[in-house]
């Protein structure tokens, strides 16, 4: 496996922050790193697998890796984002943003942001990009000061309450509606009547935002979510079936292939 060091990014030893935009990302095969990293994803789509367990890459997507994890990017498609990596020992503000920051034994390290806060992020990200590249004590120093603004950004600007949403937030809080619910009977309609749009247009929006159609990512959320199961914990595959969502085993363990590539049983047996 690769490992990245901070040496072969950072601009010195002495800046804690800098940017790697990736316009678009290729696949990347798996590797760790000596330091933190947020990715954030302006367009397309991909496959991030973290620790073995897949996440679908798309618009105003954000996620937090650490610097023990282990993760690839495959399966891309027109995938733009931008890898902000930080080296959080260094950071001279790492006290205030611990709230704002997920912290290792935290389940939630990824989130979708609204489109407003995407606008704001890009901003900052493109300031940041440049300042993180220049060699001076003033721009090391605007470095940490516009990341600052970064994390909190991210975190206040996570898609949350549909009712303050344009249409274009509800159509991505569907995407956050499945990921909450998976576990529950989900069907397009009922999803379109909680966002307030129409089934025709969810459904365009979810193939446009994900690069999968409605039941192809609901089965990938399902999978995603089993394959975590099957890692950290012994419950049997029949129990893991349901809690994901499926009311038979057989019908779980032939989606879960479908999706996967693989049977529930070759991810316990590693």
């Amino acid at each position: 496996m690769i490992h990245l060091q901070s040496n072969e990014y950072f601009l010195n030893s002495k800046m804690s922050v800098t940017t790697e935009p990736r316009s678009p990302q290729q696949v990347f095969p798996e590797h760790d790193h000596s330091f933190d990293e947020i990715i954030v994803v302006s367009k397309g789509n991909g496959i991030h697998v973290v620790n073995d367990i897949p996440m679908n890459l798309s618009r105003n997507y954000v996620c937090f890796v650490g610097k023990k994890d282990r993760h690839l990017i495959e399966q891309v498609d027109e995938l733009f984002l931008c890898n902000i990596l930080y080296k959080k020992d260094q950071l001279s503000s790492s006290a205030l943003l611990e709230k704002y920051l997920p912290q290792p034994e935290e389940e939630t390290v990824d989130w979708f942001i609204d489109d407003e806060t995407a606008l704001r992020v890009n901003y900052i990200i493109e300031r940041l990009d440049h300042e993180s590249h220049t060699h001076c004590a003033e721009s090391r120093a605007m470095s940490e000061l516009l990341f600052q603004q970064l994390v909190v950004e991210l975190w206040r600007g996570r898609i949350q309450d549909e009712r303050i949403l344009t249409q274009e937030d509800r159509l991505l809080s569907s995407i956050v509606f499945m990921n909450k619910n998976y576990d529950q009977p989900l069907n397009i309609d009922e999803i379109a009547q909680h966002v307030k749009v129409s089934s025709r247009l969810l459904s365009k929006a979810i193939k446009d935002i994900t690069g999968m159609s409605f039941n192809q990512y609901l089965h990938f959320i399902r999978a995603k979510n089993a394959i975590s199961l099957l890692i950290n914990t012994d419950i049997s595959v029949t129990d893991i079936a349901f809690m994901v969502g499926y009311s038979d085993s057989n019908y779980f363990s032939t989606k879960f292939k479908q999706t996967m590539h693989r049977k529930p049983s070759d991810i316990r047996v590693g």
